[in-house]
C-alpha cells in the first residue's frame, strides 16, 4: 500500500499534541494514499501537581467540600502549585492537489476552523489555605500570595496551510497562519500579595503588586467579537537510519500569536499598601466606607479599573520528539515539551505503539516532570482504526490517573478524532 501523504488531525490527538496542532498535521502512524480528507475532532484535559481529581470535581460541579476533604489536599500543597486545562473542537480539510500525477514530491494544503479555550493557574498554599479557612487562622500574621497567576483564555480560530508531505528519505516541512477572534480573556498576575490580619481581627493590610486584565464584561458567549489576532504554526521533521532502526526527529512551534482585545477591556495596575477596618452603615440605603462614598466607590477606591485597548499572547508549545521503529509492530517516541504563557513545566514524556494489525494500532503513554507539565505523572492509552472505507478513528486519553486515583491525582481528559479519506 502506498503511503498516504495527508493526515491531518487539527484539534489534536493526544496531551502531547494537543496544542502542538502543526506536527499533528504531519502524523503518519498509518498512513494511506489518498487526495484529500476531512474530519472533526474533540478534545479536554485538566491536571494539577497540587489539587487531586476528587476535589476539582466537587469544585466545579458544586458539590459539598467537607473538613476531612480540605484537610487532605492541604497535606499535598507546596508552596508553588499549578493547575491547568483545554478543550476544543474543530472541523478541518486537507487536499494533495497533485497527488494524481503521483509525483513523488508534492505540497499539501488545509484548512480547518475550531473552538478553544485554555485556563491555568498558579498559587501559593497560603492562597488555599485562605480561600477555603478564612482569615481568621492568621490572626496576628501575613498571607503569602505572592507570585499568583490566574489565566483563562477563549477564542474561535481559522488557519490555513501548507506542507511538504514526500514520506520517502528526504525532510518535511510545514507551516500555518491562523486568524483568531477573542472572545473572553482573563488575566491576573500578582508579583506580590500580602494579606495580614490584625490579632483582634479589627483591620487588615493589604500589600500588592498587581496587574489585571478582562475583556469587555458586557459581551460574551460565542458570538463576542472582543479582540482579533493571528498565529503561526512551524514543523519540521528529518529522517534518518540509526543502529536500532528507522528513526526520525521532529521539531514543531505551535500558537505563536497574539489578540488585540478592544478598547472596553478593563485594565488595573496596583502598587500600594491597602488598609481597611471595615464599612460605617448609618442607613440600610446608604453604605458608606469611612463616611463617604457608594458601594461602588469602595470598589474602585481599592480597583481602580479603567478601560483600554489590551494585547495578550497565546500559550506558545514548543515540542520536540524522537522516533524509532524498533519493530514493524512496535515504535517508541521521545519527547519533550513546554508551554510559554500558560505556568507550564518542562514536561518529558515516553509514547509507545503497538500495530496489532495494519490497521489497528494501541499506545500507551507515560510523562514526568515532577514540577512538569501541570501534574506530576501523566499516564495515557490511546487507540487507532483505519477501516477499509476510509473512515479513521482515534481515540483515548492521557491524563487517566485522576479517573483512577481521584484522591491523589487531577489528571482527567479524553480525545476523539472521526476521518474521512477520499481516494
Amino acid at each position: 500500500m502506498k503511503k498516504f501523504t495527508i493526515i491531518l488531525i487539527v484539534a489534536a490527538l493526544s496531551q502531547y499534541t494537543v496544542k502542538a496542532q502543526i506536527g499533528a498535521i504531519f502524523s503518519d502512524d498509518f498512513p494511506e494514499f489518498s487526495t484529500a480528507r476531512i474530519g472533526i475532532t474533540g478534545e479536554y484535559d485538566l491536571n494539577s501537581n497540587a489539587l487531586p481529581n476528587s476535589f476539582i470535581t466537587k469544585f466545579y460541579t458544586g458539590g459539598y467540600i467537607d473538613e476531612s476533604l480540605k484537610n487532605n489536599v492541604l497535606e499535598g500543597l507546596r508552596n508553588k502549585n499549578r493547575i491547568g486545562g483545554n478543550y476544543g473542537m474543530g472541523i478541518y480539510a486537507a487536499y494533495r492537489p497533485d497527488s494524481i500525477s503521483h509525483k513523488k514530491r508534492y505540497l499539501s494544503f488545509f484548512v480547518s476552523v475550531r473552538d478553544r479555550f485554555h485556563a491555568d493557574a498558579q498559587f501559593s498554599r497560603d492562597v488555599y489555605k485562605l480561600a477555603l479557612y478564612g482569615n481568621q487562622q492568621f490572626a496576628g500574621k501575613t498571607a503569602y500570595m505572592n507570585d499568583f497567576s490566574l489565566n483563562v483564555l477563549h477564542y474561535q480560530q481559522f488557519q490555513v496551510g501548507m506542507f511538504s508531505s514526500n514520506l520517502d528519505s528526504a525532510a518535511r516541512w510545514g507551516i500555518g497562519l491562523s486568524f483568531l477572534k477573542g472572545q473572553d480573556y482573563l488575566s491576573v498576575q500578582a508579583k506580590k500579595a500580602e494579606l495580614f490580619t490584625s490579632e483582634d481581627g479589627q483591620y487588615i493590610d493589604f500589600a500588592t503588586e498587581l496587574e489585571v486584565e478582562k475583556s469587555d464584561t458586557a459581551r460574551t458567549g460565542l458570538g463576542a467579537f472582543n479582540g482579533y489576532g493571528v498565529g503561526v504554526d512551524i514543523y519540521f521533521e528529518a529522517p534518518f537510519e540509526t543502529r536500532l532502526g528507522s528513526s526520525k526527529i521532529k521539531l514543531s512551534v505551535s500558537d505563536i500569536g497574539i489578540i488585540r482585545y478592544n478598547k472596553q477591556t478593563l485594565t488595573l495596575k496596583a502598587d500600594s499598601t491597602y488598609h481597611y477596618n471595615g464599612i460605617n452603615v448609618n442607613s440600610l440605603f446608604n453604605i458608606n466606607a469611612d463616611g463617604s462614598g457608594s458601594t461602588e466607590s469602595i470598589i474602585d477606591s481599592i480597583l481602580p479599573f479603567a478601560k483600554k485597548g489590551y494585547s495578550a499572547s497565546l500559550p506558545a508549545v514548543f515540542d520536540l520528539t524522537y522516533e524509532t521503529k524498533l519493530t514493524e509492530r512496535f515504535h517508541i517516541m521521545e519527547g519533550m515539551r513546554y508551554v510559554f504563557n500558560a505556568n507550564y513545566g518542562l514536561l518529558a514524556y515516553l509514547r509507545g505503539n503497538f500495530y496489532i494489525t495494519p490497521r489497528f494500532m494501541m499506545s500507551a503513554t507515560f510523562g514526568y516532570g515532577g514540577y512538569g507539565g501541570y501534574g506530576r505523572f501523566n499516564y495515557g492509552l490511546g487507540l487507532f482504526t483505519n477501516f477499509k472505507n476510509g473512515v479513521v478513528v482515534y481515540a483515548g486519553s492521557n491524563n487517566l490517573e485522576g479517573y483512577f486515583a481521584p484522591k491523589t491525582h487531577a489528571g482527567q481528559g479524553v480525545y476523539l478524532s472521526l476521518i474521512k479519506n477520499f481516494k
